[in-house]
């Protein structure tokens, strides 16, 4: 920008010598002055007192001198060519702008030095308001961009203050509009991890209760071992044994609850849903596989839901059914594919007690057991929390209802599709 102001101010003074030259023309063409007269009344050149840098000269065209300042290259403007050119004199750089009319030549010059300083204090004239200028703007928008930011800064005032166990909502006073989105999406987060701490904790506290009865178990009975010989330390080993049994399905069933809210195994992918339930049919000892009537309607399709987790899903509701059905009731799994609706839906149905209102508002809920009908008291209470955390992680969905007649209906609906691996 500096140099185009340069280069106009150039421009602008070349034009007022030449506006010059033109102005010093007109006056002589109304002074009505013939330079063949002019040679013979003039005998020598009229001087003119000019300012230092500045020159002028008129001459007639075959060399006579007419008038001229004191100050000056006069000696270079005899065989100058019309228009403009740049000359040095003695040390000195000239502008000089040559004119030709009505037999006169009319010359005008600054010198370049004059011309500069003339430049650069219009320069500074215009350069120093603007460099104000920016360097205000630059410290207001460094103000406002303070200011703005204050309420950021308070806030990781207050993230940094923060207890790790400090899940309270966030306040920040004053903070502008654009900020509350920001501020209502984080109290959500600490609202949401207020409630998954509270459930952790209640998961603990269950969890070891429930880990805490296998144990006392077992540690009773080999205190009786030790004490007695015979039938008595058989069956106390015995029951000491159910207690191991149960402590380790416990565990199995608390690690897999889990893997439900870990990352998942890109390998661990279901192409066929009809597949995973085979696999959990075969996995069933003698008498519970007699007791199983499987139907399928459809075609076989993929789920995007792992097939461990599948399996799982589908291992639990069966398992549930058989411990809470009588030892020669049926357990009938029905297998629905609705590839129009991209659903899969499997539907165990067995005769057991039921559920009343109470136990129906009860299950799901973590180690959680409904004691009524139940044949066997190795369960942990977790079979269908698993079911139902694997259909929210999912996508799948899980509804338990009373049949007609007698027992428990359990519908696991689940999402067909692209599998993991695609």
């Amino acid at each position: 920008m500096m140099r185009s102001v340069h280069a106009n101010l150039d421009r602008t003074l070349d034009g007022r010598l030449a506006m010059s030259a033109r102005m010093v023309s007109g006056l002589l063409e109304r002074a009505a002055l013939s330079p063949s007269a002019a040679g013979a009344d003039l005998a020598e050149a009229v001087r003119v007192t000019g300012k230092e840098g500045i020159a002028c000269e008129i001459r007639l065209l075959r060399g006579e001198v007419l008038a001229q300042t004191t100050n000056g290259p006069h000696s270079e403007f005899e065989a100058l060519p019309a228009g403009f050119s740049t000359r040095e004199v003695q040390g000195d750089q000239w502008r000089v702008y040559v004119l030709h009319a009505n037999g006169y030549q009319i010359a005008t010059a600054d010198r370049m030095d004059q011309r500069d300083v003339l430049i650069n204090e219009l320069l500074r004239a215009a350069g120093v308001p603007f460099l104000i200028a920016s360097v205000g703007g630059l410290l207001a928008l460094w103000i406002g961009i303070g200011r703005g930011l204050a309420p950021l800064k308070a806030l990781c005032r207050q993230l940094r203050a923060k207890r790790t166990d400090d899940v309270t909502p966030i306040e920040v006073e004053h903070s502008p509009a654009e900020m509350r989105p920001m501020l209502d999406a984080m109290n959500g987060l600490l609202g949401r991890l207020s409630r998954a701490l509270s459930s952790q904790r209640a998961f603990t506290d269950a969890a070891a209760h429930e880990l805490r009865t296998p144990l006392t178990v077992i540690d009773t009975h080999l205190q009786v071992v030790r004490l007695t010989e015979g039938e008595e330390a058989h069956a106390s080993l015995n029951s000491a044994e159910q207690g191991v049994k149960r402590l380790r399905r416990t565990l199995d069933q608390m690690m897999v609850l889990a893997r439900t809210e870990a990352a998942v195994d890109p390998d661990d992918s279901c192409i066929s849903v009809l597949a995973a339930v085979n696999t959990v049919v075969r996995q069933l000892d003698a008498v519970g596989h007699d007791r199983l009537k499987l139907s399928v309607d459809g075609e076989d399709g993929a789920t995007p839901i792992p097939r461990s987790m599948v399996e799982t899903s589908i291992r639990n509701l069966v398992d549930n059914a058989i411990r809470y059905s009588a030892g020669s009731e049926a357990i009938e799994v029905d297998v629905l594919f609705d590839h129009a609706a991209s659903r899969v839906r499997i539907a165990v149905a067995d005769r057991g007690p039921g559920l009343s209102s109470e136990q129906a508002s009860q299950i799901g809920r973590r180690f959680w057991r409904g004691d009524q009908g139940r044949n066997c008291k190795d369960g942990a209470g977790l079979g269908i929390s698993i079911v139902r955390a694997i259909a929210a992680r999912f996508g799948g969905e899980l509804s338990l209802a009373p049949r007609d007649g007698r027992g428990l209906l359990a519908q696991f609906s689940m999402p067909l599709g692209r599998t993991l691996e695609t």
